[in-house]
Parts: structure tokens; C-alpha cells; sequence
């Protein structure tokens, strides 16, 4: 079986059970941010924690399936994901933490008993599609500019990052109407070659400062999975207890998983 197939074989139990999730209202274009520094910026400075309610589909094995979940995060490094079938009980289970030179975490599939614990340092990848996913979340939401951006290339909306708090080898962000539309992650491949892993961003929402966008497209095409996803509800700067992101204890039926 595929990673793909396994991964979408835990979103099975809860993708197509019937109701739609509350539809996210259009929202009009946000004032332009002054610079693209601050584009790209702000969000370090301004969010340090967040708790959002998604609706997930993720396409991968010559399947599309949809589920419903929570994410919490707090910086600078600390991620929890978990989804949901629609009786509230919880398929999957995902705790990160860490930094650039190393990340730990588990992910928990009740249902199916099954734990993937890991520790990874600079540059080491997980095969598995369950953990990949997590994996880009986190990343996607390590500081932007622990070095200011510099502009890229020939494409002068484009400006590169530095890629190291992503666990990265490259990273970059185009900036268009003073928004973040694009952001591109270099990485490394469990089979030695590397990625490009894209995110695209939409919807952003404007009731708050920094904006926030409300739908993201995510693709992964060397691991063979994308994912849309659409925030259904978010609050930034909230109080997390930290028992949100205590890791499971390691145990003989986590090796080799």
C-alpha cells in the first residue's frame, strides 16, 4: 500500500459522512501591507499562539478524501493537529516540538492503534504521509525572518528566507497586492533527492492584524500528496495549557514505526 493510500485510508473514517462544514464568508481585500518586509514579517512579531478549526481534503493514491479538525500552535515551536470524525471521536492525533536542529513528535491514530513516534535532526525527513503533512504544517509556521527577506531572482515579487528555523534548505515567499500568496520549501527526501513543497494562500481574513489567510493549498508532489485546506474559525494569541503538546511516552510498540 502507498503512503498515500494509508494516509487517506485514516481520513476514509471521516470524509463523506454527511454534513458540510459552515461556509467561509468572501472577504474583501485587505489594505495592503506598506512593504513587503512587513508582508512577510509581521507575523512573527504579532502571533505567538493560535488555535483554528479546519476542514481538510487531502488528494494522494488516486484518492480525494475530506475530514474536519483542530490546530493549536505556539511558538516558537510547539504544534498539536488533531481530526475528527463527526461524533467527536478522535482518527488522528499529531503532537511536534521542537526547533531547527531537531523536532520530536508522535502521531496517534486511535482507531487504528497504531502510534508513530520520531526524532528527527537537520535535514532528516519521515516517509510516512501521516507524519509528512504534520511535518509541513510545522514548518510552514517556523519564523519567517530570523533574517531580513531578500529579494530573488528575476521575479521581483519573490524574496528568500532564511530557511534554517523551517528545517529546510530553501525557502521562499512571493508577495503580491501585500499579501503572501506563495511559499515554496526546499527539502530533503527520504530517499536522498530533494522537493519543492509549495503552499498557496487565500481568503485572507482582515479582522485582525496581521492577516491571516483563510484557505491554503498545499503540494507535495515527490511524496505524492496535496491538500486544501479552509479555516472555518481561528483565534490568535490565545492562552494554551501545556499539556496540549506533552508527547506520549516512548514505548516497545512505537519502534519501527
Amino acid at each position: 500500500m502507498t503512503r498515500g493510500a494509508r494516509a487517506l485510508g485514516m481520513l476514509a473514517l471521516v470524509g463523506g459522512a454527511g454534513c458540510a462544514p459552515p461556509a467561509v464568508r468572501e472577504q474583501p481585500p485587505c489594505p495592503a501591507a506598506a512593504s513587503a518586509a512587513e508582508a512577510i514579517c509581521a507575523r512573527d512579531a504579532a502571533v505567538n499562539a493560535l488555535r483554528a478549526r479546519f476542514r481538510a481534503e487531502v488528494e494522494g493514491g488516486g484518492e480525494t478524501r475530506s475530514a474536519e479538525g483542530v490546530l493549536v500552535w505556539r511558538a516558537p515551536g510547539e504544534m498539536r493537529v488533531k481530526l475528527f470524525t463527526l461524533a467527536g471521536i478522535t482518527v488522528y492525533d499529531a503532537v511536534l516540538r521542537g526547533d531547527a536542529s531537531r523536532v520530536r513528535g508522535a502521531v496517534r491514530q486511535p482507531l487504528a492503534d497504531r502510534v508513530q513516534s520520531f526524532d528527527l535532526g537537520p535535514g532528516e525527513t519521515e516517509a510516512s504521509i501521516d507524519v509528512d503533512l504534520a511535518l509541513v504544517l510545522w514548518a510552514l509556521w517556523q519564523p519567517r525572518c530570523a533574517s531580513p527577506p531578500a529579494a530573488s531572482g528575476d521575479d521581483s515579487a519573490a524574496y528568500r528566507l532564511d530557511a534554517r528555523s523551517a528545517r529546510a534548505s530553501g525557502r521562499e515567499v512571493v508577495v503580491r497586492d501585500g499579501e503572501i500568496r506563495e511559499e515554496v520549501l526546499i527539502r530533503a527526501t527520504p530517499s536522498g533527492g530533494s522537493e519543492r513543497v509549495v503552499a498557496r494562500y487565500e481568503g485572507y481574513d482582515c479582522a485582525a492584524a496581521p492577516p491571516l489567510p483563510r484557505r491554503i493549498a498545499l503540494e507535495a508532489p515527490a511524496s505524492g500528496w496535496r491538500a486544501r485546506v479552509t479555516i472555518l474559525e481561528q483565534a490568535r494569541n490565545v492562552a494554551l495549557d501545556d499539556g496540549l503538546f506533552a508527547l506520549p511516552e516512548a514505548t516497545g510498540a512505537d519502534a519501527g514505526s
